[in-house]
C-alpha cells in the first residue's frame, strides 16, 4: 500500500453560501489546488506538469459525495491517494475530514493525451513511476 498526501484547508468566508456553510460547487476546485500542491510531492515542478511538452492531463471525470458540511473559518484534513493507475489514465481520490468525522469523498480521473492530436497516450513512465508512490 502507497503513502497518502496530506495537507489541511481552510474553508473561507467568501466560499460560504447564504446558508452559511460552503458552497457545493467549491469542492472541486479545493480539490484541484490540492492536486497541484500533489503533483509536486511526486517530484515534478508546477511547469512541468502544466507547462509539459508532450502531454496534457485534463480531468475527464468528477464524482463527489458529500456527507457533512463544510463551515468557514473551519480547518479540515484531506488525504489524497492515487486509487487506479490506468494506461492512459488515472483516479485520485480525495477524503475530506475534521475529528475523523469524514465530510467529503471526491473521485477525479485525469486522462493523458498527445498534446498535438488531443488522442490518448500512455502515461509516461517517469510519470507512473512518481504516482505508483501513492497508489493505494
Amino acid at each position: 500500500m502507497g503513502q497518502k498526501y496530506k495537507t489541511q484547508i481552510r474553508i473561507h468566508f467568501r466560499d460560504a453560501d447564504p446558508a452559511q456553510i460552503m458552497y457545493f460547487g467549491n469542492l472541486p476546485s479545493l480539490a484541484h489546488d490540492i492536486f497541484e500542491e500533489f503533483i509536486v510531492a511526486t517530484g515534478y515542478t508546477w511547469k512541468e506538469w502544466f507547462k509539459g511538452s508532450t502531454e496534457m492531463i485534463p480531468i475527464r471525470h468528477l464524482e463527489v459525495d458529500y456527507l457533512a458540511p463544510f463551515i468557514p473559518g473551519e480547518t479540515y484534513e484531506v488525504e489524497a491517494h492515487v486509487e487506479n493507475l490506468g494506461s492512459t489514465s488515472f483516479k485520485m481520490k480525495y477524503r475530506f475530514f475534521k475529528n475523523e468525522l469524514t465530510c467529503a469523498n471526491l473521485t477525479m480521473v485525469h486522462a493523458v493525451l498527445d498534446t498535438k492530436t488531443k488522442q490518448k497516450k500512455e502515461l509516461p513512465e517517469t510519470m507512473r513511476t512518481r504516482l505508483e508512490r501513492y497508489a493505494q
